[in-house]
């Protein structure tokens, strides 16, 4: 890892639950940004649940990325997909079979605070929450939009499908990476 300042640590659900609130103050002013539409989804109030729902699921890890000062910066985190499993709704669009058939691993959430970014920290997170994972594969949602999904694009992931991932939420799609 290079020495630029910044540090990465791994967490279990446990440690993710103990940290919610610090880490839902990088991730709620990251959600008020475009393209993000505002959606009770992305407050507060229903992040540390949701998240705290989350921690509990198989395979549950979290990355978090801290300046010198142990200010947290930015995070990642996800959770294992059992094999036939998927999303609860596929609004038209079916990943192929494969895919379906595979353990995953989903990235959950992959924030990095705004005066951060450009740094590498987002790649390094998500390397990070992905090295050593036993699944065959990867996949995560992104807003076709967005900054991010054009850089996933670059980091080699894949469409595989689109969903609605909350009741009302943006149609997402789907990216897949081999592991």
């Amino acid at each position: 890892m290079p020495d630029d300042g910044y540090t990465l640590t791994r967490h279990d659900g446990e440690r993710t639950v103990a940290m919610l609130d610090e880490i839902a103050e990088v991730y709620v002013p990251a959600y008020a940004e475009p393209p993000y539409e505002p959606h009770p989804m992305f407050s507060r109030e229903e992040f540390i649940p949701r998240t705290t729902r989350q921690t509990t699921r198989k395979g549950f890890t979290l990355i978090g990325v801290r300046k010198g000062d142990g200010e947290l910066v930015g995070f990642s985190f996800g959770l294992h997909f059992v094999a036939g499993s998927w999303w609860r709704d596929v609004s038209g669009s079916a990943p192929p079979q494969e895919i379906v058939d595979a353990a995953k691993f989903s990235v959950i959430e992959l924030v990095v605070a705004a005066p951060h970014r450009g740094r590498g920290l987002a790649r390094r997170l998500l390397g990070a929450l992905l090295d050593g994972r036993p699944e065959q594969y990867a996949m995560l949602l992104a807003q076709p939009d967005s900054h991010a999904r054009t850089i996933y694009a670059h980091w080699g992931w894949k469409q595989v499908a689109v969903v609605q991932s909350y009741p009302g939420g943006d149609i997402d799609d789907v990216l897949v990476l081999s592991l």
